[in-house]
């Protein structure tokens, strides 16, 4: 399988109910034009059913370089870019989250925290930083 290296843009777009659209934008590994990734992501959204989200610095950062598939890399030749879904991430938090539920409703909620590394804090940590950032908000 040929394997290509492209530009990784993590963005996180909060939907009209307050739910978060969790999503990659996958562009050439030399595409840095901010401007450009903000139009990609914006195009995506809107056809989502969602052209009143934002899409900014605040939003959506480079995250890292990756190999991908050639049909990825294919897409990206076509249109510019890629968009890989994750994860949706509620507006309200289970009543029992899992570490991993914690930190994307972090990441997802409070832009203080959505690019940040949370794989060496403790659940109780993690905690501890939610809980914060809801008193402030």
């Amino acid at each position: 399988m040929n394997k290509k290296k492209v530009a990784v843009w993590d963005t996180y777009v909060k939907r009209q109910n307050g739910n978060v659209m969790h999503f990659d934008i996958l562009t050439d590994s030399d595409n840095l034009n901010t401007a450009a990734i903000f139009e990609y992501g914006k195009a995506y959204i809107t056809a989502k059913g969602e052209p009143e989200g934002i899409i900014d610095s605040e939003h959506c950062q480079f995250c890292h370089v990756e190999e991908v598939t050639s049909e990825i890399k294919k897409a990206i030749n076509q249109q510019g870019y890629y968009i890989l879904e994750l994860e949706e991430i509620p507006k309200d938090l289970a009543s029992s989250p899992t570490k991993r539920q914690l930190v994307f409703h972090l990441k997802g909620h409070y832009k203080e925290h959505r690019f940040k590394n949370f794989s060496f804090v403790s659940v109780e940590e993690i905690q501890n930083l939610l809980n914060l950032a809801e008193q402030e908000a």
